[in-house]
């Protein structure tokens, strides 16, 4: 009787620590996985607007949702979907920066909160404006 206890309790064991090992790669949820986190616009002239799309794909295995996307000023706006982004498709989140009133170096961030297993991450831009 306690050896079949034992093996029992070893089976639980064993199935536990392999779903928190999937659970941490992002395996059981889904997962958003960015290509890049970070991009330089370069030098721009006080009142242009520029965009860049931050390309990502769900390499999870459920899908993922945006859930929100808090910017970090009033001058850049943020556009990214609204739906469920399924397994293995890819969407975007972009970010529009205006430069009116801006001058030397800026950098803008926004957190990007999502129900993957991660659940926040950073993405940035910056510019050098004269």
């Amino acid at each position: 009787m306690r050896l079949v206890t034992f093996f029992i309790l070893g089976l639980i064991l064993i199935t536990s620590c392999q779903s928190n090992v999937n659970q941490k790669k992002g395996i059981s949820k889904g997962f958003i996985e960015f290509k890049e986190k970070s991009f330089s616009f370069g030098t721009l002239n006080e009142g242009d607007v520029v965009g860049h799309r931050f390309t990502f794909i769900n390499t999870g295995l459920e899908p993922v949702l945006i859930l929100n996307v808090e910017k970090s000023c009033g001058c850049t706006d943020v556009r990214y979907p609204k739906v469920p982004v399924k397994s293995g498709d890819s969407a975007f989140v972009e970010l529009v920066f205006d430069t009116r009133g801006w001058s030397g170096r800026q950098v803008k961030q926004v957190k990007v909160l999502s129900n993957d297993s991660i659940g926040i991450r950073e993405l940035r831009i910056w510019a050098d404006i004269n």
